[in-house]
């Protein structure tokens, strides 16, 4: 027992060594104007909006149209979660600055590689086929569960609205999360681009929800610079608006019974990147050049998605033995419905270049029914259009 107490403290001091040593690095290749911190404690770095950009390469303009404005129902009513930095008394960096979020490093456990604090899959080096791509393989960690809502269609965005919870989490490693996610795996490997909302407590050092995006290149099997990771723990990434950034803490949230919040999520392909907006900020973009390499643009998620899908995912650390008690969501099936369950509305996906917006029309499936579920409702031809119902409590 003693020898392997006194390894499992030598792992952590040697992962608290380059998670230190890779977030020191990062942060003094910064250029950093000015520092904030906000209500809550998080630590926002101020960095000219063009020290994000390779030589010669120019700031990209947002998309001049948002189609569509995901009004709440008279019968539903729900509004937007704020940011904090959406507080005109919190004080701001010079005009032409965007916020960085700082890694909160001492309120984060170091019992994990850096690979895994970047990464959603830290095991994935190991691609097994399925369905005609390549897949990162079982987690050796911990499984993933989901519940979710699926649609195969070339396309160039989808948008819809996310209701917000703040969910239980059994262990400070598990994470929950609600998201978009546009992906492509023409070449055979899967690449994406994700966004909503999650908690982690070991990834932001506190038990509340955050906005969160993530990218990969490469089917999940490594994160670094320009290859894929979260938020802005990484190179690739290019943040735009002032007010709203990759980590932000949203609130309040929706109350279980009560009053309900939500999150309005866009991706969008324009002009050869992939920009992400919420509540009507365009945050920033992920240039399609990252998902190119040696490969033709036409094949990869460069040039377009082939899938689009909105769901909710629970990561289980097997910290805690037996099936994970962590809530999906708000924690309640999809049968409680209106303001006990999560739901999704508003749905839709971009089917052309210039802007087509259908409903979508996903295909729902739960990997693990039993623990949480998914009721759907395409093309429902009521306010809410196309949306579904998802959540429940885990083993609870």
């Amino acid at each position: 027992m003693a020898r392997k107490l006194d390894a499992r403290r030598i792992d952590e001091h040697r992962h608290e060594a380059e998670i230190r040593r890779y977030f020191k690095n990062r942060q003094a290749r910064m250029h950093i104007v000015s520092t904030t911190r906000t209500p809550h404690g998080q630590v926002i770095d101020w960095i000219p909006r063009k020290s994000q950009l390779r030589r010669a390469e120019r700031l990209a303009e947002p998309p001049p149209h948002w189609h569509g404005t995901h009004s709440a129902s008279d019968k539903r009513p729900d509004r937007r979660v704020r940011f904090e930095l959406e507080d005109p008394e919190i004080e701001r960096g010079p005009e032409g600055t965007v916020p960085v979020l700082r890694k909160n490093l001492e309120a984060i456990r170091f019992n994990q590689p850096l690979r895994k604090l970047l990464g959603k899959y830290p095991h994935a080096d190991v691609l097994v086929p399925s369905c005609g791509r390549l897949v990162p393989a079982p987690s050796v960690d911990g499984p993933h569960r989901y519940a979710f809502t699926d649609q195969r269609a070339i396309c160039f965005g989808g948008d819809g609205v996310l209701s917000a919870f703040d969910p239980y989490c059994e262990n400070d490693d598990d994470f929950s999360l609600m998201q978009i996610a546009i992906s492509n795996s023409d070449t055979g490997r899967l690449q994406t681009v994700e966004a909503g909302w999650q908690q982690r407590k070991d990834s932001y050092g506190d038990w509340v929800p955050h906005l969160f995006t993530y990218y990969t290149t490469n089917g999940y099997s490594n994160d670094d610079d320009n290859v894929g990771g979260y938020n802005q723990d990484v190179d690739g990434w290019v943040q735009y608006d002032s007010s709203v950034h990759p980590g932000a803490i949203s609130s309040p949230n929706s109350t279980r019974g009560g009053d309900q919040y939500v999150m309005q999520i866009k991706y969008q392909l324009w002009q050869d990147n992939w920009w992400f907006m919420c509540n009507g900020h365009w945050l920033g973009y992920y240039p399609a050049r990252l998902f190119m390499g040696n490969r033709s643009v036409f094949s990869t998620l460069g040039d377009h998605g082939e899938r689009i899908s909105f769901y909710g995912e629970i990561y289980e650390s097997n910290e805690t033995p037996g099936k994970t008690r962590s809530d999906m969501g708000s924690g309640y099936w999809s049968e409680y419905g209106w303001q006990w369950a999560v739901y999704h509305r508003n749905l839709r996906v971009q089917t052309d270049r210039s802007g087509t917006f259908p409903d979508y029309d996903g295909t729902a499936w739960s990997s693990d029914p039993d623990m949480y579920d998914v009721e759907s409702h395409m093309k429902s031809g009521s306010s809410w259009g196309s949306y579904c119902w998802l959540g429940g409590p885990g083993a609870g």
